[in-house]
């Protein structure tokens, strides 16, 4: 049974509390009822708010209630709106877009329909934000996408609540509106980036193409002969965004929503979502997985480098994962579309490989459930379809984006409470100014 009560005696009272249990998670709330005298407490513990819970991390606390996805490791299992992977595995962005977005999973007419309008929305993105990115230097992606995205919302100054309505995406035809204009300037955004770091033209997208398909276009990743992105490049691509789609509360998620919470506009949250995956303990951990690879070098010297992320003098990106006390349910499809993309002759794969081998038999990793996460592998897929290491990050949420506006409409329209934890004070209560 996941619903029952949880008993609770405080030993400072002797009082005997109630909390009840519903799905297996009980209310921090319910605490806050434990209450102790006030008398020969530190003033800065606020015993008469009741009882607090504190959760560095938030390793053990729920934060919504949520109908998007969910995933188990213990039967190697991944459901998007109860969809298991391997039925959405062939699908496309515009699929899944609506399927995560409106709960649904859409016809082809609807799919159709999402596509024109997402097209057309990116065939509206202002020049003032090509001009932006373009008289930027070509430094980290990071400050161009978010100065491409602030650009356009310069030009859209009523997509801010504040300046219009407080409740504006209360509405779900506004906030449907919204989510289309963000999804497709980040895929113009994107396009405008990463071929200005490459020094190409950049290329309009067109009505009659995916959105992945635009996406790679404006991006520069075509073949120089037919134009068109290389049909396996794109399709690995495509189905790692299947995987990578939504995982919950991961960071990029939680900090679009702790800014969402405010009742921000989508772009907005978005942008703080960006600065968060830029850690090398998110998506940047893909590009710091392949750095590490790099850095290694070859087979030979695997052993001294694991000894050394015992001894803690190094760190093994793609190692270990918040969620998963065992392997990763997405380096499964991710090993087979390695195998589609032909990297047999990629030595930093085989570097990757011994160094999963070694892992597996070294009881510090078996002990401390360590296994390879979508991190490790996933690395290769993004370099072997041609982006550069700066540009996984953003790459890759140009497949979260999905999680992430299906996440801001759903806490938008059910009336998300508004993120304020607190906090255990450390320092002194009351002190006085020395005297001069």
């Amino acid at each position: 049974m996941s619903s029952g009560t949880l008993y609770v005696k405080d030993s400072r009272t002797d009082v005997q509390y109630e909390i009840p249990i519903r799905r297996n998670a009980v209310s921090a709330l319910d605490f806050k009822k434990i209450k102790a005298p006030g008398i020969g407490t530190d003033r800065a513990d606020q015993v008469a708010g009741g009882l607090r819970v504190h959760d560095p991390g938030l390793q053990n606390t729920t934060v919504v209630e949520t109908a998007i996805s969910f995933s188990d490791h213990e039967r190697n299992l991944l459901l998007f709106r109860g969809y298991s992977l391997e039925q959405l595995w062939e699908s496309d962005f515009e699929d899944v877009l609506h399927l995560l977005v409106w709960a649904t999973y859409p016809t082809a007419l609807q799919r159709n329909d999402l596509s024109h309008k997402l097209t057309e929305a990116m065939l509206a993105v202002p020049e003032s934000v090509q001009r932006t990115i373009q008289s930027l230097p070509t430094s980290s992606p990071l400050p161009l996408i978010i100065a491409g995205l602030s650009a356009y919302l310069a030009s859209h100054p009523d997509m801010i609540p504040t300046s219009r309505d407080a409740n504006l995406y209360r509405s779900n035809e506004v906030a449907d509106r919204a989510i289309i204009q963000t999804v497709a300037v980040y895929a113009v955004v994107f396009g405008l980036v990463n071929s200005h770091r490459k020094g190409v033209p950049f290329v309009p997208p067109t009505h009659g193409k995916t959105y992945y398909e635009n996406l790679f276009t404006m991006a520069g990743l075509v073949d120089p002969n037919t134009g068109r992105p290389d049909p396996v490049k794109l399709s690995s691509f495509r189905r790692f965004a299947m995987l990578n789609s939504d995982h919950g509360m991961a960071l990029t998620v939680f900090s679009a929503l702790t800014t969402a919470s405010s009742l921000t506009d989508p772009i907005s949250c978005l942008i703080t979502a960006i600065g968060s995956a830029w850690g090398p303990l998110h998506f940047g951990a893909t590009e710091s997985a392949q750095r590490t690879l790099r850095e290694i070098g070859s087979s030979e010297n695997v052993p001294a480098y694991i000894e050394r992320v015992k001894q803690g003098h190094e760190k093994l990106f793609g190692y270990g994962h918040r969620s998963y006390k065992g392997i990763d349910p997405r380096v499964r499809p991710i090993r087979s579309m390695l195998k589609d993309m032909d990297l047999s002759s990629n030595k930093l794969l085989e570097v990757a490989e011994h160094i999963e081998k070694v892992c597996s038999e070294d009881d510090y990793f078996k002990k401390r459930g360590l296994y390879v996460n979508g991190d490790f592998y996933g690395n290769f897929i993004f370099a072997a379809i041609g982006f550069e290491p700066e540009m996984i990050p953003a790459a890759m949420l140009a497949q979260r984006i999905m999680g992430i506006m299906a996440h801001w409409r759903e806490y938008m329209l059910t009336r998300g409470k508004l993120f304020r934890p607190s906090h255990i004070y450390t320092g002194e209560a009351e002190r006085l100014l020395p005297k001069i």
